[in-house]
């Protein structure tokens, strides 16, 4: 025995001493993630008021106690607008020069006076006789008026329609460093209810979820079938999930060192991730941190809850999902929203419309694209659970678009009635719900030129002259093929009603 013991001595100071380099290698490591970060932060522009102060009654899941209703939380964002008012009047008058600014009273951005009404707010559209009702929950850093043209529709064809304004948007940028994912959810679980109240029971509740809208529709859906407290909620009959956000970036895992170096460092700049101009009425520039955090944790909670339903057998229990998605996207993942939801539904409850990038000739060796690689060859599998609908060009050296089924392995193709626009090769996470027709991010309609020109920016000059991003200007902003989309979306949800 004694021999034994002697003979493992040098075995486990070898595995110590192993131990101990890796774990130093991980701490100089950390070190010098934290080190070079701080350094970028600190070299960010800097700080405005709209970055260091919010509104102080934004809703937290907290709020959400007892009786507390669907028309409390608009009370509760009346209080939260009254107060940007003020900040925005007083506290941070003079902070801006120039007419570009959503924080300056009489900029051409100021979202309060752009249209007729504030689309950074909740919005409500009643219908007499309701045929069913639905929620739109708009993106990350998104306000409500990116789904508004969907809701219009919708409200025209009879439904009571809610626009929610999720916590967090529509006022500061700051706001979003202290949100948490959870309050996002328990406001989609009062405007779930509170839409229930508006609709006639038996009659379909639709949630149509624009990125992290899409994710926080899916974990609202997850929820209800998990059982518990959720059980009680009332049931979404389809979810429609526009650029959903299910699967983002593998380097959003950094993001968990965020809070811990943000403290370590005092760096007040850490908390941010960019920080841009103020141009956009309905959309923030600037991103923090935390929102980037905030999407890691809420896609890996949707992602472990949908895995646990689909172990449990219960997947046969979810609504009926329509996805809406362009192959270039660099939000989120396209290929992991097949992964995390749609080969996850049971054959026949999942449907995919997919934007190809532009294959027109021109174009041939200066695109990447992650359809061959990734998107492709899941499409390609034998006994594919749910239907693809693929918008691409009708042949090379067309713009024309054709919407692309496979019908017993073949191809059939229907003309869509529109093409890729000059110069343009693809979608972008942001273009799928916008219009051609919008005045702020498309092309305005006829005899209405757009009231700004966040969507027909094409400038140029020397680089690093404009405080703007590159970004901004080659972007796509709005979708060329929105009316065929949205009807496609409106058939889609009237086949719901049809089955019921």
């Amino acid at each position: 025995m004694k021999t034994n013991s002697v003979a493992r001595r040098p075995v486990l100071r070898l595995v110590g001493k192993v131990v101990g380099l890796v774990l130093l290698l991980v701490i100089v490591a950390c070190a010098g993630v934290a080190f070079a970060w701080v350094r970028v932060a600190r070299g960010l522009p800097g700080l405005h008021r709209w970055h260091r102060e919010a509104p102080a009654s934004e809703f937290v899941a907290s709020d959400a106690k007892g009786a507390y209703s669907f028309a409390d939380y608009l009370a509760q964002e009346e209080r939260v607008f009254a107060e940007l008012d003020a900040l925005v009047g007083k506290r941070w008058a003079g902070e801006s020069v120039g007419k570009f600014c959503r924080y300056k009273a009489d900029s051409v951005c100021n979202p309060a006076t752009l249209f007729e009404r504030n689309w950074n707010r909740t919005f409500v559209f009643e219908a007499k006789e309701p045929v069913g009702g639905v929620l739109l929950v708009h993106g990350l850093s998104d306000a409500p008026y990116s789904l508004r043209a969907l809701g219009e529709r919708m409200h025209a064809a009879g439904y009571t329609v809610i626009g929610l304004r999720v916590p967090g948007h529509g006022t500061s940028p700051r706001a979003l460093v202290d949100a948490r994912w959870e309050d996002w959810a328990e406001a989609v679980r009062v405007g779930m209810v509170g839409l229930r109240a508006k609709v006639p029971g038996g009659r379909p509740l639709i949630m149509v979820g624009y990125s992290n809208g899409g994710a926080l529709c899916v974990n609202y859906a997850t929820g209800v079938i998990a059982g518990g407290a959720a059980a009680a909620l009332p049931r979404a009959d389809g979810l429609v999930l526009i650029s959903p956000m299910l699967a983002i970036t593998p380097m959003a895992e950094f993001t968990r060192l965020y809070p811990a170096i943000a403290r370590v460092s005092g760096e007040e700049k850490m908390s941010w991730s960019g920080i841009e101009p103020e141009i956009d009425p309905f959309k923030y520039s600037s991103w923090p941190t935390n929102a980037s955090l905030q999407a890691h944790r809420i896609t890996r909670h949707v992602d472990a809850d949908l895995a646990r339903l689909s172990t449990q057998g219960k997947m046969s229990e979810y609504p009926p999902v329509l996805v809406v998605q362009s192959v270039a996207d660099a939000t989120v993942l396209t290929h992991g929203v097949i992964d995390a939801l749609l080969d996850r539904l049971p054959a026949g409850r999942g449907e995919m419309i997919l934007f190809d990038i532009n294959r027109f000739s021109w174009l041939d060796g200066l695109t990447g694209s992650e359809f061959e690689r990734e998107i492709l060859p899941r499409l390609k599998r034998p006994g594919l659970a749910f239907k693809v609908v693929l918008a691409t060009n009708r042949e090379v050296d067309s713009r024309e678009v054709v919407a692309r089924q496979y019908e017993g392995g073949k191809p059939v193709d229907t003309l869509i009635n529109a093409e890729w626009p000059a110069g343009t090769f693809s979608l972008s996470h942001v273009a799928i719900p916008i219009p051609v027709t919008d005045r702020v991010y498309g092309l305005g309609e006829v005899g209405l030129p757009p009231l700004l020109p966040l969507g027909t920016l094409s400038l140029r000059g020397e680089r690093g002259v404009l405080t703007i991003s590159p970004g901004l200007m080659m972007r796509m902003r709005y979708n060329p093929f929105y009316e065929w989309t949205e009807d496609r979306i409106m058939g889609w949800v009237r086949s719901l009603r049809a089955g019921a």
